[in-house]
This record gives C-alpha cells, sequence and structure tokens, in this order.
C-alpha cells in the first residue's frame, strides 16, 4: 500500500504530464492547418449557428514537414535535456528544487506559448513559428527539470532493499515483495502520467471551440497548481543533499582513459575495466610523464567510481531497444495526426482522438494491478519482465501494422487517391476507427516502458539512479533524431509504406529482445545482489575513514 506521500508525487506528475500534452498534441494542427473560415484564433468558426463537423482547429498552414519538426523538437529536447538537469541536481540543489526550477520554466513557457497564438501574432506565421519553438524550447527545460526526478524520488521513498517479513494486524507472518512494491508504485506513477496526459482532451475541444489560446490556458492553470502540491511534501519527504559532485563529470574522466590506446584489445581480454582504475594507473603508468603531468598521482576520480561507471553502462545498454519502440509508440505523432484528419469526424477535433492512449492505460493499469497480475500470481504464471516488455514491443508494433492498413483504406476510398492528407475532401472513413492505434500503444506502454523504469531504477547504483533514469528518457531523444531524419518521407503517397516498416522493424527488434534477455531476470537478481554488496563495502569503508578522522 502506498503511503500518502507517494500520492501527493503523483499529482505533481499528473499536472506536468497534463501540461505537456495539452501543449504537445495541439502542436500538428495548430502548425499544419490553415486557419480555418472567418476565424483568427484558430478555432472552427460556427456558420449559421452551427459548427462544420468536420473541420479541424488550426493556424499557420505551414505543411506536415514543418508540423513534424516541430513536435519532434519538443520530443527530442525534453528526453535529452534530462542529462543536464541531472547533472546540475548532483552538483548544486536538492531534488524538491529543482521541481520548483520546472514549474518557474513551466510557467514562462506557457505565457510564451500563448503569446505566439493571439490573433496579431497568428497573422504573421513564421513569427508565431519562431515564438512557438521558443515556448517549445522552455518548456522541454521545464520537463526536463521534473520528469527524471519524480520517480527515482518516489522509488527511494520504499526503505527496504530486499523482502521483508512482517507480522499484520491479524498476528499472521506476511512477506513484503520488493519486486512486486516497486511495480506496483511505477504502475500507479505510469497511471498518473497518463491520467494528466488524458486532460488534453479538454484542451483539444477548447483549440477547436474557442482557439488556442484558451487551449494553452488550460495547462498554465493546471501547472500553477504543482507548487501547491509541492511544498507540503519539501519538508516531509526523503530528499538527501546533493553530492556536491557530479557522476557525469567522473564519466567523462573514466572514459577518456579507458578509451586510451588499444582498447578494443582490451575489450577482447576482459581488462577494460581494470585499465582505468586508479589503483591500476599506479603500477602500470607510473613512469609515462604526460600521465604524471596531466592527473595527479592518486587518480583523477575514486576507485569506486570505475565500478559505478560500469554497472550503470551495463544495465543501460538494454536501453537501446526503446529506440525503436518509441517510433512503434506513436513516436511519428504527426503521422498518425496527418491521418486522422484524412477521416471523417463527425465534429471530434482530429488532435483529440489520440487520448484514447492515456484511456486505455488509465483503464488497463488497474485492470493489470487488481485482477490480471494477481490472477497470474496465484497459478503461478506470473510473466517476467522479459516476456513484459517483449509482449509491448509486440503489441506497438502490432498497433503500426493497424496504421498501414488504414492508411490503405484511407488511399483507396479518398477522392484524390494516394495523396489524400492534401485532398478537400475527407474519406467516409469514420475517426473512431483511429481508436484501435491509440488504444493498442496504450496498452503497450502499459507493459514495455513500466518495464523499463522497473529496470532502470533497480540495476543501478544509488547514486546514478537520476542518471540512469535521464538516460532511459534520452531513447525517446534518439526515436525524436529518427523521426526528423525521416520526416522527408511523410508525404503521400509513401505513408503506407512507412507504417509497414516501422510496424516490421519494432517486431524484429521485440524478438531480438527475447533472444538476447531471455535470462533478464536472472541477471537482474546477479546484479541488484552485486549493488548491495558493493554499497555495503563502501558504506563500511566511509566509516572507517570517519573513524580515522
Amino acid at each position: 500500500h502506498l503511503p500518502w506521500l507517494i500520492y501527493l508525487v503523483l499529482l505533481v506528475e499528473f499536472a506536468e504530464r497534463a501540461s505537456y500534452y495539452c501543449c504537445n498534441d495541439r502542436l500538428s494542427n495548430l502548425v499544419e492547418l490553415p486557419l480555418p473560415t472567418n476565424s483568427t484564433w484558430g478555432n472552427v468558426v460556427k456558420v449559421d449557428g452551427v459548427r462544420p463537423s468536420d473541420a479541424n482547429a488550426g493556424a499557420l498552414d505551414l505543411g506536415l514537414s514543418k508540423a513534424n519538426s516541430i513536435t519532434n523538437f519538443l520530443s527530442f529536447a525534453a528526453y535529452c535535456f534530462p542529462l543536464v538537469t541531472s547533472f546540475v541536481c548532483d552538483l548544486y540543489v536538492r531534488r524538491m528544487t529543482m521541481l520548483f526550477i520546472g514549474c518557474a520554466f513551466g510557467v514562462v513557457a506557457h505565457v510564451i506559448l500563448m503569446i505566439a497564438v493571439i490573433p496579431e501574432v497568428l497573422a504573421k506565421p513564421q513569427t508565431s513559428y519562431g515564438l512557438l519553438y521558443l515556448g517549445v524550447l522552455i518548456l522541454a527545460w521545464c520537463t526536463a527539470c521534473i520528469k527524471p526526478i519524480l520517480l527515482p524520488l518516489l522509488l527511494s521513498q520504499y526503505e527496504h532493499e530486499t523482502d521483508i517479513v512482517i507480522r499484520d494486524k491479524k498476528g499472521e507472518l506476511v512477506i513484503h515483495d520488493r519486486d512486486l512494491t516497486l511495480r506496483r508504485q511505477t504502475q500507479w506513477f505510469y497511471f498518473a502520467i497518463n491520467l494528466g496526459a488524458f486532460i488534453s482532451l479538454g484542451a483539444g475541444y477548447l483549440a477547436r471551440d474557442k482557439g488556442y489560446f484558451f487551449a494553452f490556458l488550460l495547462p498554465l492553470a493546471i501547472f500553477i497548481c504543482i507548487p501547491a502540491i509541492l511544498w507540503p511534501l519539501k519538508q516531509r519527504i526523503n530528499d538527501p543533499k546533493p553530492a556536491g559532485n557530479s557522476i557525469l563529470q567522473d564519466f567523462v574522466k573514466v572514459m577518456k582513459v579507458a578509451l586510451e590506446g588499444n582498447f578494443i584489445a582490451r575489450i577482447k581480454n576482459g581488462t577494460f575495466w581494470e585499465y582505468p582504475k586508479p589503483s591500476n594507473l599506479k603500477i602500470t603508468q607510473n613512469g609515462r610523464d604526460s600521465w604524471i603531468r596531466s592527473k595527479p598521482q592518486s587518480g583523477l576520480y575514486a576507485e569506486r567510481i570505475v565500478t559505478d561507471i560500469k554497472l550503470t553502462l551495463n544495465s543501460s545498454r538494454i536501453f537501446l531497444y526503446w529506440v525503436i519502440f518509441n517510433i512503434n509508440d506513436l513516436g511519428l505523432g504527426s503521422l498518425t495526426n496527418n491521418l486522422t484528419a484524412a477521416m471523417e469526424s463527425n465534429g471530434v477535433p482530429n488532435d483529440v482522438i489520440n487520448n484514447f492512449n492515456p484511456l486505455a492505460i488509465i483503464v488497463f493499469t488497474p485492470i493489470l494491478d487488481y485482477l490480471i497480475y494477481p490472477l497470474l500470481t496465484r497459478y503461478k504464471m506470473n510473466p517476467n519482465i522479459t516476456i513484459r516488455v517483449f509482449i509491448g514491443f509486440m503489441i506497438a508494433a502490432g498497433a503500426m501494422a493497424g496504421g498501414a492498413i488504414l492508411q490503405q483504406m484511407v488511399y483507396n476510398r479518398s477522392a484524390c487517391g494516394d495523396y489524400a492528407s492534401s485532398c478537400d475532401t475527407q474519406t467516409d472513413i469514420s475517426l473512431w476507427q483511429s481508436c484501435v492505434i491509440y488504444g493498442l500503444t496504450g496498452i503497450a506502454e502499459t507493459f514495455a516502458n513500466v518495464g523499463g523504469y522497473q529496470i532502470a531504477f533497480v540495476t543501478s547504483p544509488s547514486n546514478m539512479k537520476s542518471l540512469v533514469m535521464a538516460l532511459f528518457l534520452f531513447m525517446t531523444a534518439l526515436s525524436s533524431i529518427i523521426d526528423i531524419i525521416i520526416s522527408p518521407a511523410l508525404e503521400d503517397p509513401n505513408l503506407v509504406k512507412v507504417f509497414a516498416a516501422i510496424a516490421g522493424v519494432g517486431a524484429a527488434f521485440a524478438f531480438w529482445w527475447l533472444y538476447n534477455y531471455w535470462n533478464l531476470p536472472r541477471d537482474m537478481e546477479i546484479i541488484i545482489a552485486e549493488l548491495l554488496e558493493y554499497e555495503r563495502s563502501l558504506a563500511v569503508l566511509k566509516e572507517e575513514e570517519e573513524e580515522e578522522e
């Protein structure tokens, strides 16, 4: 059972994600589509008291490529900048302070986005586009200050490093399973993410009915609530002082030494990580003048740092699989948004339909947590983390295969054939059919992303959990780079091939994952045991040093 403090942390994540998605989900239509008839705010204006059912909000009319560019830039920056914020957090500020800084960035970002969509600015599309980029940049810093901090802060409130046995209120001895506890916390953290994302539904209708100014005002109002949630937590939550030194600094120093000379030979003979240890360098390179001049004899970093980095990189390389998963998981947001724009909407904004992704997660998370997983555990069929992630990867690939089929149906029924995206008339295919794509990707995330978060936290040293979480989030940034590279191909008549290619690569990587990490649960147990032993030895060493002083 989660303490009430944890529920407050979940509310912070809810508010931040509501802010992010309310803005992110509006950008594609805002940039790609023109102003609706007689509109100055970007909203769909009523004609004879009736709002056209198949019209979508829009403003700048800059096309799919520029729309994809700004959405991918937001995704890239929001998941790249955490590497910087985790660095600053290690050096200077507590995690709670970083969350307050993120709030300040968020307020500024929303104000700039609102200025970018007032009628006087919308009349100058390039100026508006530039302001949108500035607002998106600051919003990315807001996300970077909050996103990589919250989950490590949340999970670190669980104080036990192993399973424990306690006596409950009935007097019976029961086991508190650490893995199941962390999985439940992560599962509900992800639930809060998507509950916040679901608020984007309201922003979509505001954009259509009132204009983008009011659509961006909604997340600003939500974001202002975050400090009120954070303040009661500040004095009650476990939030240690910053270490005063950043692991990123040590990482650069260690890797600079480790990659000297014939490092490939050292990789082959298993001495790659022994080479940069200060104790080894004193013996093997004491006579090298350049070494003595450029580095102190005691070494530029502590001996334990090499072991920390080795453990971190070994656990982090697994995250590369999420680069492909993120692309399958609606990574090409403008691609799916473009598909729905060509379908019959019957008054539903096309950028609202993607809320079926968080809706699927909101519905499916309690089902998993309270029905499916307990039932499978009772019959000793509970899938391990390898199987759960594989299931998530395959469901996401299946969603993109469904996108290819739906896109082909749009081409077949469009009056413009294979150029449906720029057609003046929509097809007779209902927009609601695309709910399958968004729903499947949402279900996929409850398996794959929750598993990824758990791997990131459990297999990393205690002083590197924020960095490892930032590395996991950075995979989304890498996915965005791939999206940007293939953006020129996101044009008719290539869209079916793009959907199919994404699905094929995603399925291939799913089976590759299954082959390479079949024994991951056992390996994680070994890593956890090594981490516990290693951190105990560090604690003993620290106590001895304090006694000597």
